[in-house]
């Protein structure tokens, strides 16, 4: 019952939050704080589907730029495995227009921590279209994980250490709510 109220204050607090913000004018030209809320899904490069969710906090330098540090939650679906994956990143965003309507370009570089605890490099950049408040998007994704693995073999007496580098590339779609 607790966490159903805290919930739902919370919720309350957010609309009336966003109901006054919608009421300013939105503008990557006026310093001030800047954060968004994204969802994102799309195709993982080789095989397979993933679909996340996003946030990012910082502010609006002026001139059209943005910077802020950003989480996510990502989830990797392969034919036969699925794999969680936390981006902790920075992100830096410009969009050109002064008006409603302005293109923009953005990129993330951070590192990944995927549920098996293995830490790697994310890169991620985006092109897309701010709409007032809204953004539509399309955005590359690159994990680079290091892995290693134990080869052996008891007849032969052979026993085998390797490194290797596990490279998730995916394509995505998206939708972000800026405040």
């Amino acid at each position: 019952m607790k966490k159903s109220l805290v919930i739902l204050i919370i919720a309350l607090f957010a609309g009336a939050y966003s109901a006054e913000a919608q009421r300013a004018k939105y503008s990557y030209h006026r310093p001030g704080y800047w954060g968004n809320i994204e969802l994102n899904g799309g195709a993982l490069l080789g095989e397979g589907s993933n679909i996340g969710f996003s946030t990012v906090h910082g502010g609006r330098l002026g001139h059209g730029l943005a910077m802020g540090i950003g989480a996510g939650l990502y989830l990797d679906v392969h034919e036969l495995y699925y794999v969680y994956n936390v981006p902790i990143f920075l992100e830096t965003k410009y969009s050109p227009m002064q008006r409603g309507l302005s293109p923009f370009v953005s990129l993330r570089t951070g590192f990944s921590i995927t549920d098996s605890l293995t830490t790697g490099f994310y890169l991620s950049p985006a092109l897309g279209v701010d709409l007032r408040r809204f953004s539509l998007f399309i955005r590359y994704g690159f994990n680079l994980f290091p892995m290693s693995a134990d080869i052996t073999i008891p007849d032969l007496d052979i026993h085998y250490n390797t490194k290797a580098h596990l490279k998730i590339h995916s394509l995505s779609l998206g939708l972000a709510i800026n405040f």
